[in-house]
């Protein structure tokens, strides 16, 4: 199973750096958000992509479809997390029990 990530230039960068095996770099311009809505049923039906990270400000431009598979994930991007901190020391606690302090 493959891992995309959909994002700005900055953020799809470092993830091909981290070896994601498909990147796409979208803009939040209308004609851009419309490609990221084709590329993400793409990559949905496509059937090879297991993971599908997506950063935050580009997810609250288009609906997220409800799937069990893909697992579609939102990351922060290089300005960081729409979430806030203490959401995101929360997510963290809850996904592998060790809580962040500054």
């Amino acid at each position: 199973m493959k891992i995309a990530v959909l994002g700005d230039s900055d953020t799809v960068l470092g993830f091909r750096l981290a070896g994601v095996h498909e990147a796409y770099v979208f803009e939040e311009t209308p004609m851009d958000v419309e490609r990221l809505r084709n590329k993400l049923r793409e990559l949905i039906e496509s059937g090879d992509v297991g993971i599908i990270l997506i950063t935050e400000r580009l997810a609250e431009k288009i609906e997220i479809p409800d799937v069990k598979l893909p697992i579609i994930l939102q990351v922060p991007d290089k300005s960081g997390s729409k979430l806030g901190e203490k959401a995101l020391r929360e997510i963290v606690r809850r996904a592998i029990g060790v809580e962040l302090k500054r």
